[in-house]
């Protein structure tokens, strides 16, 4: 009798063993399908894997390569056709007031400064 006890003991002790091992397995699995639906989810800062960056740098490499052409061409096409300029301002009789002469004369001080202050006669 007790080589049996012995035996149905360790038959228990091996068969609660395996069925722990096997619980631990399904737990893990279950744990690594729930790591990869929320890694999913998370927004990598980095962009995602080194492919994903090639192939981004790729893109972004031939939108300038494109791109800065078109702006440069469209540049020097603008700045070539005859453009108007505005006309000179008329001679508002509100924008020049003077109710007392300056020191240095009835000019402009940065036209008096520059030389371009006409000669009072």
């Amino acid at each position: 009798e007790a080589p049996s006890r012995l035996s149905r003991k360790r038959e228990t002790t091996m068969a609660s063993t395996m069925s722990l091992r096997q619980a631990g397995r399904s737990l893990a699995g279950l744990a690594r399908t729930n790591l990869n639906k929320t890694k999913q989810g998370v927004r990598n800062m980095s962009g995602g894997s080194y492919e994903e960056e090639l192939a981004n740098t790729n893109m972004w490499r031939n939108v300038t390569f494109v791109g800065l052409p078109c702006i440069v061409g469209l540049t020097a096409y603008i700045f070539s056709q005859a453009h108007h300029h505005g006309s000179e301002q008329p001679a508002y009789s509100y924008l020049q007031i003077r109710n007392k002469d300056f020191p240095w004369g009835k000019a402009n001080l940065f036209d008096v400064l520059s030389g371009k202050a006409k000669s009072e006669e």
